[in-house]
Parts: C-alpha cells; structure tokens; sequence
C-alpha cells in the first residue's frame, strides 16, 4: 500500500514537474519570439523612416511652416504640391500616415499638412491638434532630437510605430523649424505575434493535457492533432488556390473590359465621321445625331451592366421590365453592329415573326444579351461571310404571357462539343479562337446566361466546327397594349413648370460637367450659381440668407471637401431654414447603395449623371 502511494507520489511529482517545466519552456519561447519579431519589425520601421527622412527632408523651407498654419492654406499651390508629394510617397509604402507639425501660438502641437487622401476620415487638416499619443515624440523632434517609438502603441486607429525628425532650416541659420513625423502601420506584426502568443499558450495546455492521457488515449490525442492540421493545411491551399483565380480573373476583367462596349463606341465613332462629312446636310445631321444618342444611352447601359457582373453572379441584379414595341430592341442593337458587319463584308439576314406587337421586357438587360450575340457571331465569322437573326414569338401557356425568341445564327468558325459544355464559364475561351487571333475577354457568355436566367428564360447553342453556331435565346414575356407604352401625363417633360426664377446652388468640381448642367438648367430660366468643392458650397450657405438658395446639387466626389461631408456640416448649421435647404446628389455614383448612402447622410434625393432632364425637372420640381 505504501509502495502504491510512494507510487501515485511520484508519478504525481513527475507530471507537476513535466506540466512546470513546459509552462517555462514556453513561456521563454513565446518571450524570445516577440521580443525577436518586434526588433525585426522595429528595424524595418526604423530603416523605411530613415529612407523617406532623407527623401523629403529638403523640400520643406521655413515659409512652409510658418504660412501654412490653417485650413484656409490649403488652397495655395504650395499646400498642393506639398500635400501630393506626401501623399505619393507615403502610398509607396506601408506607412499610414506621414505629416509636418509643429508647436501652435497655444502651445499646443498642431499639425500642418497631411500626406492622407483628401477625402480620407480622418485627414487632418492645418491647425488641428495633434492626438496626445505622439505628442512626446514630436516635442523630441523640436528639441532637435530624431525619436522612435520603442514600443508599438495602442492608438484608436490601431497598433503604429511612429518616427519623428526635426527638419532644420535650410537659411543656414540651423533653426528647427518643425517636425516630420510618420507612422507605419503594425498592426499585422501585432496579430501575427498575439496569435503566435494565443497559438503558443494553446499548445502548452494541448501538451498539459496529454501529459496526464496515457497509451491509447496519447494516440487518439495526436491522431485527431494530426487530422486536424492536415484539413487546415487544405483548406488553406483552397484558400490560397482561389485567391490566385480571383487575382488572375480581377486582372483579365480589368485589361479586357473593351470587349463589351466596343461595339457601341465603334458605331458612335462611325456616326460621328458621317456627320462631319456630311455638315450640310441637315436631315442627315440629324439621323445621325438620333443614332448617337441611342448608341450612346445603350453603352451606359452596358458599361453599368459590366461593373454590375458581381450583382449577376449573387443574384442580386433586380429586373425592371417596362412595356415596349417588340422588335424595337433589336432595331437598336443592329444600328450599333452594323459598321462592324459592313467592315468585314458580312451579309446580316433579320426576319421578324411578331404575335402580340407590344410585350413588357427589361430593355436594359435584353439589349446586352442581343449585342452580345450579334457582336460574338460578327466577330467569330470571316470576311463575306452570313450571319442570321431572327426574333420570333410563340405561344406561351400562362394567360396573357408570349414566348419571345431571338436565334443569332452564322456560317463562322463554330465550337468543338467539349467547348460548348463550358461556354458560359467566365474567361472560358477556346483554343481555336486564340489561334484565330480573335481577341475578347470570354465574359459575354456568362453575363448573357446568367441575364437569361434571371429573366427565367433559356438559352440553347448548337455548333460545329468550321461550320458555324446557332444560338437560341427563349424568353417569357406580359403581353402589353400600345397605352401601355406612353408615359403619364404627370411624367410628360412638357408640363407647365414652376423652376423659372429660381436659384440653385451647383457644388460641381469638374468645369465641362459643370458647363452642362449650368446651359441645361439656365434654359429652364433656372438662375444658377457654382462653387468648386464642399468647403466653398458650406461657405456660400452660411453666407447668403436663408431662402436665398431654393436647392443645392451636390457633386460627391470633390476636393477639399467631398459631398457627404459637405451635407453633415449644412445639416448642422444652428440656422434651421439654412441646415433644412433640400439637397440633391447629382453623381456619377449611380447604384442602389450610392443613393441609400446619399439619403443616410441627410440628402433628400439622387440623380445620377450623365444628366436626364426629365428626371432632373421631375426632381427639382419636388422639393422647390
């Protein structure tokens, strides 16, 4: 029985003594591998400080410090120049912010100008104070003293290392006249060591456990370990795998992007040269100026439609049918393939099979699908060669629905079977048309499958090769009557308005956009007034007297001061009638959450840009 417990004893002392001993040792190891990953870290910090000291120390002069003291500098050329400098270096690199300050008529450190974008959060503008964390290592850097952090602080904005240099007159007088300061990012190194730390601890009390588990028990322990590092290592190589095809994927969409608006941008350029041949005729004038237009408002539609393919993939894409003449949408899209055709001298056979003339469809969407097709078949067959489009339509089973059907067939290269299975893949392209020469980005089919089905339509292809395709595109469509297609009296642009007189606030940084709004708003009879940025719009409201401006268009993307920014302050003024003014976002920013984001701030209403004048009237007419 002694001998038992003398047993139980030791064995006891054993594990106290192994479970010590591994606390211990990694403890030591997790010290030696953050203190070893934070000199490593320090000294990178330490030597890209140095790098960038020593490349913008001579540009500063002490009229940079001593005329540059508040947000009113910022409109002279030399803030710009200083600004940008800044802001272009620090973008080179990891480091988050980089900045001159210096000691305000208070006392107080203050900084001077920023290297962050503009319309960053959190740029800081001339006069502001500097956050309490830094302020110790600038104080240094005015003593003449370069000062690094020797720890990573903790700041609100997250984990930094922070370097600051006093910047000496370049006079010869050897006056220290401010300081540079930078602050590179760590928080990365911090996650990695914390994790390490998190990981480290984990596994002592993992070798703890199984200090105390026996035979069997150890097995399964490390066996189950094992598993779990294996199904970690794969689901990291996945992780890895997909990265790479989405890097691969985001940069083929970026550099081949042309081949979905080429073919309406082809036509306008087509029209264009017609027109100025023919200045004197004014009837052909004219025709050409209507093409134009229709070319133009189809490539609007399409280039939304492209930069909406991530909607198309996650369903998130939101039909908008509206009643219209069946057959007119193909009209259109011929008049924007046409000079492809007649440039390779292609012969197009078009055959209409019309039931019901009038049918409810989204125009928008339908249109990508048909120029995506007839531009495919255009580009797929050779010189002389036939392409055939027909739109028909055949009875559908649901009451008042018809069956629309387009079939784009062409006597070109044609596709293998094993391709067609793989044809509506993004980038999928066949190795015959890369020896063909034949360039495109092999989006177009995907978007036009992926468009088909959300229209709960079906698309079919036959081909062969060296002998052509077919494809046949099937869509069920509302039957529409002709009163379905005019717009409402209330929607008519033609109605008596109440705008002439008015005047309006255009807060619009780009000159030829502001040109256009200030022609087309001033015909309204419309008395218009312009500022260039946000500061300048929250300016001119606080000056004039309440009722002075009937609306503000706010711009979004604008220097100094951006839109959203612009509205918070108006929102804010202690003048009621002024902070209440109604403002329109007039944006290029044209999706569902540009406009929600615009009516979170505080903005009454969204118009997006290129400029509709029935929706901008119907608009200004609500809230004046």
């Amino acid at each position: 029985m002694e001998k038992r417990h003398h047993l139980k004893f030791s064995i006891a002392f054993f594990l106290l003594v192994g479970i010590l001993f591994i606390s211990i040792y990694t403890f030591i190891l997790q010290s030696n591998y953050r203190k070893s990953a934070m000199e490593a870290a320090m000294d990178r910090n330490k030597t890209c400080s140095d790098a960038i000291h020593k490349l913008v120390s001579n540009k500063f002069t002490r009229d940079d410090f001593e005329n540059i003291t508040k947000s009113e500098d910022m409109q002279t050329e030399r803030y710009r120049e200083l600004q940008q400098s800044l802001n272009e270096i620090r973008s080179l690199n990891s480091t988050r912010y980089l900045y001159t300050a210096k000691r305000g008529d208070d006392g107080r450190i203050i900084y001077l100008i920023d290297g962050l974008d503009l319309d960053a959060d959190d740029f800081a503008y001339p006069g502001t104070y500097v956050e309490e964390e830094v302020v110790p290592y600038i104080e240094d850097a005015l003593k003449g003293k370069t000062t690094f952090s020797q720890n990573i602080l903790d700041t609100t904005w997250g984990h930094i290392f922070t370097a600051c240099y006093p910047v000496i007159a370049s006079d010869g007088s050897d006056d220290i006249i401010g300081a540079l300061c930078m602050e590179i990012d760590m928080e990365d190194t911090y996650v990695v060591v914390e994790k390490n730390r998190v990981t480290t601890v984990a596994a002592a009390y993992v070798a703890v456990a199984i200090l105390f588990l026996l035979g069997i028990v150890t097995y399964f322990a490390l066996h189950r370990f094992n598993e779990k590092e294996v199904e970690r290592q794969e689901l990291l190589q996945r992780a890895a795998e997909a990265s790479e095809a989405a890097n691969k994927a985001k940069s083929a969409f970026l550099f081949n992007m042309s081949h979905d608006i080429r073919t309406p941008m082809n036509a306008i350029l087509g029209y264009t040269e017609l027109a100025d041949r023919n200045l004197n005729d004014s009837e052909k004038i004219k025709d050409y100026h209507a093409k134009i237009r229709i070319c133009g408002q189809k490539m609007l539609a399409i280039l939304d439609n492209v930069l909406e393919l991530s909607r198309i993939e996650n369903g998130k894409v939101i039909i908008e049918e509206s009643a219209f003449k069946a057959g007119e949408v193909l009209e259109d899209c011929l008049l924007m393939v046409q000079s492809e055709i007649d440039r390779k001298h292609q012969t197009l056979i078009v055959q209409k099979e019309i039931l019901h003339p009038y049918i409810y469809l989204d125009t928008t969407r339908v249109t990508e699908i048909i120029l995506n097709l007839l531009s495919n078949a255009s580009k797929y067959t050779g010189e002389g060669g036939q392409i055939q489009c027909t739109i028909r339509q055949t009875e559908n089973s649901k009451e008042g629905w018809v069956n629309q059907e387009l079939l784009v067939t062409d006597n070109g290269i044609g596709m293998s079977e094993e391709f067609q299975q793989h044809i509506y893949e993004s980038f999928a392209r066949e190795r015959t048309s890369t020896i063909s020469g034949i360039e495109g980005t092999g989006l177009g089919m995907g978007i036009v499958k992926n468009l088909v089905e959300l229209m709960d339509g079906s698309i079919e292809v036959t081909s062969k090769l060296g002998e052509g395709s077919t494809f046949k595109v099937c869509i069920p469509c509302r039957i529409a009557c002709y009163e379905d297609t005019q717009p409402k009296r209330a929607d008519i642009y033609t109605e008596k308005r109440k705008l002439p007189g008015k005047r309006l606030l255009l807060a619009e940084d780009n000159d030829l956009n502001a040109e256009i709004a200030m022609e087309l708003l001033s015909e309204e009879k419309m008395i218009v007034d312009r500022v260039t940025n946000g500061v300048e719009c929250v300016e001119k409201i606080e000056k004039e007297a309440a009722g002075y401006y009937s609306l503000i268009l706010m711009d979004i993307q604008m220097p100094v001061l951006d839109g959203y920014r612009a509205t918070e302050k108006i929102r804010k003024l202690n003048d009621p009638a002024k902070a209440g003014i109604p403002i329109i976002a007039m944006t290029a920013n044209a999706f569902a959450e540009d406009k929600k984001k615009a009516l979170d701030i505080g903005m009454n209403d969204h118009v997006a840009k290129p400029i509709d004048m029935n929706v901008l009237i119907k608009v200004l007419e609500k809230y004046v």
